[in-house]
């Protein structure tokens, strides 16, 4: 089988785990999760997570906007958003781009602490989990591990100092102690709760994606 044929079929096979909506495509397995996520626990609590991924999206949008790029396809993932845009960014551009989700998290995140320190708002469980919920999608996001959005930002700012072999090199070290790291942290909370696996499952996609999947990672 050539080379062409086989890219051919794994787009075939990706079309098929998709739904399209013009030039938007979703994930079977997002809808999946999505879905099993709002049967098993659906509150007000899951509002604020789906809230926060779109202030997070929103971050990235607004930085797409300003660097004056066109946004010409979106596919949503179970793990994240990629974006295709028009025309070629800098790695400044770049770097903005990556940083301005968790940078719009973050603004979420002191906007809701000033709203807590207003009167009775301060007790309120479903603004103090929004709070939480922002800073902790930013903090994660900002690991510089390939796939995230630090990892971009990383890998940009180390092609803008060294030589772009050498930038691959180190940021391939730097990602894989850092995924280290993430993975450590997410067996702990694994463990101090006894439920919360989320992050346990992000790190393994991460992996699967980063050495199984090198392509499924935007180039870095």
């Amino acid at each position: 089988m050539t080379m062409a044929k086989m890219t051919t079929r794994m787009t075939g096979m990706t079309d098929m785990m998709s739904i399209r909506f013009g030039n938007v495509r979703i994930s079977v397995i997002f809808v999946f999760l999505a879905l099993m996520f709002i049967a098993v626990n659906f509150s007000v609590y899951t509002l604020i997570v789906f809230a926060c991924i779109a202030i997070h999206e929103a971050g990235h949008i607004v930085f797409i906007k300003s660097r004056g790029l066109q946004i010409l396809s979106v596919e949503i993932m179970p793990w994240g958003i990629n974006m295709t845009t028009g025309g070629l960014a800098s790695y400044k551009s770049d770097i903005l781009i990556a940083l301005g989700g968790p940078a719009f998290n973050i603004i979420a995140a002191l906007g809701i602490f000033a709203l807590m320190r207003v009167g009775a708002a301060g007790g309120n469980a479903a603004l103090t989990f929004a709070f939480l919920m922002n800073i902790i999608y930013a903090a994660v996001n900002l690991f510089p591990v390939a796939g995230l959005d630090g990892g971009r930002a990383l890998a940009c700012m180390l092609k803008l100092r060294l030589p772009e072999d050498m930038a691959r090199r180190v940021f391939a070290v730097i990602s894989a102690v850092a995924l280290a790291v993430l993975s450590a942290c997410a067996f702990l909370i694994l463990t101090l709760t006894g439920y919360n696996f989320s992050l346990v499952l992000l790190c393994g996609y991460l992996f699967y994606t980063i050495y199984f999947r090198p392509t499924a990672v935007r180039q870095q």
